[in-house]
């Protein structure tokens, strides 16, 4: 007896032509428009409290504030009763309102009626002349907004035209006031050079006058009423008719992103013979069972029998479980077959069940049969029982010892085949009478109108005729493609493919035993490779990219507000030609770190905004600079890195007394304290009297040492017990009396009694609310507040104005803008700190120092409040080199002297691709175009990035791109710079099932996919001699199938074969890229409705964003094809959905009781795409399997009976199993040793 081992995948692919709309939440744009909604109503609902019977003339809302943003669902409301989920208060006196839900305020505010409006608006004479060219028009407007993160619909989408800086544009009016602002409000959006999110948190004043508005729409038609809306950045104000909008902040907050499971798969070629863990093996099994049966709804039976001695880790049905889950449109349930409580604390999904064998029926049609030790049991009724549970052609899979004897006559006796080892039985199979063959290839397209020819008579006659679709002599034959896409149309499925890749081959012919022992197999797809062994293309799981080793790194945040995503990253920088770099050695964590961290705080609203920039954590850095010196500094942001050039004004040579630790304490907090604040604005002096809180912080220490060094009496607050330890201990010169508790307001009467009533001169704060309001009353005449508590400035948080009686003064104390002030306030704080050093008033901190690999570790300890100093970061240890690498997520960045070359650059994911390219650096792009620039939305992206210094060049092309004009684009983007990366985004769809199809249609789709992507692949190789990534986008259509889609599946077929080819050379890179249905840009958002979901082929649209991760994931792994997908939620199998509704709501039939019952479906209307598109719905939703045929005798008549059988319970499937018939079952042998059954285990295969 001979020793087999097999294994093998397969993978079923997403259909398409089915489009299932699913509308969901707005988010946090939806909760901005609903509170506009609100205070637009109470301004309305508040006229009869204000004593006015009708609308006023005109009125003025004032300090309009929002304290929290509410995410509304759907089915949700603003009103004034509390079932409304929200409720208004008005007070006539004060002319106040507040919006409120539960306890707590979302909006506050004031209105009035205005008794001269005139004297209220702005001046004309003050508003500056805005008539910028409106080049947007409301389609790229809310494309852009989209993209943004803001889902606007129907009347919310009311801006009819822009110009690209939004300062001025055109807003229709529907007789919605509410609308009518908010599209007002998406003028300030469009102006922000930014993509992150906004939402409006407050408005200074919003003045409504209808009687003047309502005039000059009259001078419009009703058809065509729209206003022009200006927004006047000097004034702060948004002005359109009768509505002025002034002094509106913006705040940046999280987009919240919905979960979806994103499949990023590798697609690669297979042999026969190999090593593959046993996870991996049983995917391709399963792969390669659906990819012969061509199902949607599959059932699955896992066999353990009594003597097996199984555990509950050793089962596959959780294994296959999460196969199928990753495949679109595949439901699927499986049933542990064993005796009971055989695994009695096993926990199982919900589409996994346990049974018991006899329980089973003789029509459970299981696509797959699993089980143990099978062949070695020699048990003939086990045999029938497992057989008998199995659908025609279906597969039985089992697991055997390596050292198993069995004897092979039970494959003959029940006429199994072994598919992936090919070792076939002595039985001889029939080969089909009636075959035709039809050669495939990529140049010429005579063979597509006789494939079509073949395909019609067998329609005709209804004779079965076996067709062979053969390549050979050409490695990137697009047949694949092809095939995959074919299968899923009327008559594909007998359809079966051929692919010689091994040159060495002999000629293809049904006497050459090398391809008539392959047939036999019956499989739909056969590839030989090199070598003759026969083998396919599957899809994998991708790796997950793994740390290296990088030069330079900084430590970022992958997800906001998710401390447990902080890591280090690889950074662009560079050692190369920077004067003043700096080896980091110690870096620290700073309070505004956390905030930012834990989305308090946006750096964004703090500073000025830096494109490129992603990350805004670390603001000092201990190092030697590139003369050895000891160096400490300061950053406006990414100082938490391992190299970074320094600012020449804000780095100071470290004192010799000192170690690097003692220096990393220094900088940040003496810079806040020393220079800003104490002195600059407190103008601090002997015998001063202050209050700092939290003074075992590292600003508190640092101002406690400074106050004390010039002679000023010091009063402070701490939180615990410890911590008045740790300031007797350190300052034994502050009286016990004079520390207070930080946790509540006590401190107050503790100064008011120590100063007999006077209170200090000085405060430097950090605490909040009803604690900073104690703070300022601590206050002595004249008295100095020093707030250096970011959030609550920023928060707009309210303070008691009839304080400043006392003729105090209050600054905000933002070191952040001293980063991007003149050099000549730079220069006097390097003094002043330098001045310190050396009078020995800036001492060093306590501190606790974590290593680089403990970043998370740091920020949660700070962030819990129990620190005392400073918290410091050791990024390199003292035996390291200074220029040894560190282990970081690697990071894709262009180069600025290199050229990146985007053809079909102009379209919309092509856009965000530049987009992207220029935000990781690139600086010259040549993105080529059919027709040049046509849109304001493209016009305002390349003037965007000119404005960056990016060069940009359009490079017009034809249809008919000929050799050299291949050459010519190269040659051109060669002289801008050396070509890096070459990105291929042509497409041109075409969509219509097979039988519609033409060598024309199939000639348009590989002008722009196949044939370019060959031209730059041969014509690169001799010129872009610098090339380092060429990529392709292909589609899922080309690996998963898709109906309707046989031309565009092959031409991305050919592509991902060049790439393949490309890295089987070692020296060339080749990336294609299967991309499933892409949202926010593109064909597929053009097609989408507003704000609703698409399902297509059972997937949804990945996000652009979400695209633009994963692109950088397969940027950085050497794959030759790769795929990324979002799997839609699949419903269970066995739905009790009304067939003969469905199918009238798909033709578009409203009455279904006026049609002819026994009317053919065809000549209601019903064409070839839409015929595939109920074949496909009723297997999925109904669990019903027609043939092409049996689809085209449809009517209503039919459909009724099926729905009626259905309900009754009775499933209507034309592959009725025949248990005494046990032809034609196909077998999947998986042998394995004790081994094996371990995880990750490789197993080889013999012959």
């Amino acid at each position: 007896m001979s020793t087999l081992e097999t294994k093998s995948l397969s993978l079923l692919l997403p259909e398409r032509g089915l489009y299932t709309a699913r509308r969901g939440g707005f988010g946090g744009r939806e909760a901005n428009r609903q509170a506009d909604r609100a205070v637009v109503g109470s301004v309305r609902s508040r006229a009869p409290v204000l004593g006015v019977d009708r609308l006023p003339p005109a009125f003025i809302g004032a300090a309009r504030r929002r304290h929290r943003c509410r995410v509304l669902s759907l089915k949700e409301s603003f009103g004034r009763h509390p079932a409304g989920g929200a409720r208004e208060q008005c007070f006539k006196k004060t002319h106040r309102y507040k919006i409120i839900e539960g306890d707590n305020a979302i909006v506050t505010g004031t209105v009035r009626i205005s008794t001269n409006v005139e004297n209220e608006k702005i001046s004309a004479n003050l508003a500056e002349c805005i008539d910028d060219e409106e080049e947007i028009n409301t389609k790229d407007i809310y494309k852009e907004l989209r993209l943004r993160g803001y889902q606007y619909a129907g009347a919310f989408c009311g801006l009819k035209s822009a110009s690209v800086t939004g300062s001025n544009g055109h807003v229709a009016w529907t007789s919605n006031w509410m609308a009518f602002m908010d599209s007002m409000l998406q003028m300030m959006i469009l102006g922000q050079n930014s993509r992150s999110h906004y939402v409006p948190t407050r408005i200074r004043k919003l003045i409504i006058y209808p009687k003047y508005h309502t005039q000059i729409i009259q001078d419009y038609p009703i058809e065509d009423r729209q206003f022009s809306v200006r927004r006047y950045k000097s004034l702060d104000a948004i002005i359109s008719g009768g509505i002025e909008i002034c002094g509106t902040v913006a705040t940046p907050i999280p987009r919240r992103q919905k979960v979806v499971n994103t499949i990023l798969e590798e697609y690669v070629a297979h042999g026969d013979l190999g090593i593959m863990s046993l996870q991996d093996a049983i995917r391709m099994s399963t792969h390669i069972a659906l990819e012969c049966c061509n199902m949607i709804n599959i059932k699955i039976i896992e066999f353990v029998d009594d003597s097996d001695k199984v555990i509950s880790e050793d089962l596959n049905s959780l294994l296959i479980s999460e196969i199928l889950n990753d495949l679109p449109q595949i439901r699927h349930h499986t049933k542990l077959v064993t005796i009971h409580e055989k695994f009695p604390n096993i926990s199982l999904p919900d589409n996994v069940s346990t049974t018991e064998i006899t329980k089973l029926s003789k029509d459970e049609n299981c696509l797959i049969v699993l089980g143990f030790d099978i062949l070695t049991k020699n048990s003939k009724k086990l045999y029938k029982q497992l057989l008998s549970l199995l659908m025609p052609k279906g597969f039985l899979l089992t697991l055997e010892e390596s050292d198993a004897v069995y004897d092979y006559l039970c494959l003959k006796t029940y006429e199994l085949d072994i598919i992936l080892e090919k070792q076939i039985n002595d039985k001889k199979l029939n080969i089909a009478r009636n075959q035709r063959i039809v050669h495939v290839n990529n140049y010429e397209f005579s063979w597509v109108d006789e494939l079509k020819s073949i395909m019609n008579v067998q329609n005709e006659t209804g004779v079965d005729t076996e067709i062979i679709l053969v390549s050979e002599e050409d490695f990137k034959c697009g047949l694949l493609g092809f095939i995959n896409c074919l299968r899923k149309e009327p008559g594909g499925e007998l359809i079966r493919s051929v692919f010689i890749q091994d040159y060495k081959a002999p000629t293809f012919s049904l006497q050459e035993p090398l391809y008539t022992k392959q047939l036999q197999l019956n499989l739909p797809i056969n590839v030989i490779h090199s070598g003759n062994i026969w083998g396919s293309y599957r899809h994998f799981p991708l790796p997950s990219l793994e740390l290296k080793l990088v030069q330079s790194a900084y430590v970022t945040q992958m997800v906001q507000e998710d401390l447990s995503t902080i890591c280090w990253a690889q950074s662009r920088m560079s050692r190369i030609n920077h004067e003043n770099l700096i080896d980091v050695i110690y870096t620290s964590v700073n309070f505004k770190d956390i905030m930012v961290a834990i989305g308090r705080l946006n750096a964004e609203i703090m500073a000025t905004y830096e494109r490129s920039n992603d990350c805004f954590i670390g603001l000092e850095f201990v190092g030697f600079n590139t003369h050895k010196q000891r160096i400490m500094g300061l950053c406006s942001h990414g100082g938490m890195t391992n190299i970074l050039v320094a600012d020449k004004y804000l780095n100071w040579i470290i004192p010799d007394k000192w170690t690097m630790e003692d220096a990393a304490t220094v900088p940040c907090v003496y810079s806040t304290c020393y220079y800003y604040a104490l002195y600059m604005r407190g103008k601090m002096k002997k015998g001063d009297k202050i209050l700092i809180h939290s003074g075992t912080g590292g600003i508190g220490q640092a101002a406690i040492h400074l106050a004390l060094h010039e002679g000023c009496e010091v009063f402070t607050t701490v939180g615990t017990v410890e911590k008045r330890q740790f300031i007797r201990e350190t300052f034994p010169s502050i009286p016990e009396d004079n520390i207070g508790n930080s946790r509540d307001t006590s401190f107050e009467q503790m100064i008011m009694q120590r100063t007999k009533g006077r209170g200090v001169d000085i405060v430097l704060n950090s605490l909040a609310k009803e604690k900073l309001q104690a703070s300022v009353r601590c206050l002595a005449n004249g008295g100095r507040f020093l707030e250096i508590r970011k959030f609550d400035m920023f928060s707009n948080n309210s303070l008691d104005i009839s304080i400043f009686s006392k003729d105090i003064s209050f600054y905000g104390i933002i070191l952040d803008n001293l980063f991007y002030s003149k050099a000549k306030q730079k220069s006097k704080l390097w003094k002043t700190i330098t001045e310190g050093l050396k009078d020995g008033a800036i001492k060093p901190l306590c501190r606790r120092v974590f290593e680089r690999n403990e970043i998370e570790a740091a920020f949660r300890y700070m962030a819990a409040g129990k620190h005392i100093g400073k918290i410091i970061i050791r990024v390199h240890k003292k035996e390291e080199p200074l220029d040894a690498p560190l282990l970081a997520h690697p990071r894709y960045y262009c180069l600025e002297h290199k050229c990146y070359v985007i053809l079909s650059g102009l379209g919309g994911f092509s856009l965000e691709l530049a987009d992207w390219l220029t935000l990781r650096g690139a600086k010259n792009l040549v993105l080529t175009s059919r027709t040049g620039i046509r849109t304001g939305y493209q016009q305002s992206r390349v003037k965007l990035w000119r404005s960056y210094g990016v060069d940009v060049q359009i490079f017009t092309v034809d249809d008919n791109l000929k050799h050299e004009d291949c050459e010519s684009l190269l040659k051109f983007a060669e002289e801008r710079a050396p070509v890096d990366a070459i990105f291929n985004l042509a497409v041109v769809l075409k969509d219509c099932i097979f039988q519609n199809q033409s060598p024309q249609t199939f000639e348009n789709s590989f002008k722009s996919k196949a044939w370019m992507t060959k031209k730059m692949d041969e014509l690169s190789r001799k010129i872009c001699l610098q090339l380092q990534h060429f990529v392709v986008f292909s589609s899922v259509s080309c690996g998963r199938k898709n109906t309707g889609q046989t031309n565009y599946g092959m031409a991305n077929s050919v592509i991902e074969r060049i790439c393949e080819k490309r890295m089987e050379i070692g020296l060339l890179h080749g990336l294609a890229i299967q991309w499933g249905a892409v949202g926010d840009v593109g064909l597929v958002a053009n097609m989408q409705e507003e704000n609703k979901e698409l399902v297509i082929g059972g997937t949804l649209q990945q996000r652009i964003s979400s695209c633009l991760e994963t692109l950088e994931v397969f940027l950085l792994q050497d794959r030759f094809v790769v795929s990324s997908m979002v799997v839609a939620e699949k419903a269970k199998i066995g739905g009790s959905m009304n067939i003969y509704e469905t199918v009238a709501h798909m033709m578009g039939l409203k009455n279904i009781n006026a049609v002819p019952s026994n009317m053919p479906l065809v000549e209601m209307g019903m064409d070839s795409m839409m015929a595939v598109e109920i074949k496909q719905i009723l297997e999925r939703e109904f669990d019903i399997s027609l043939t092409a045929q049996d689809i085209r005798s449809l009517n209503f008549a039919k459909l009724r009976q099926m729905t009626i059988t259905t309900k009754q319970g009775m499933i209507h499937d034309t592959n009725k199993i025949d248990p005494s018939n046990l032809e034609g079952f196909d077998m999947l042998i998986r042998k394995m040793k004790d081994a094996d059954f371990v995880p990750d285990i490789l197993v080889e295969f013999v012959e």
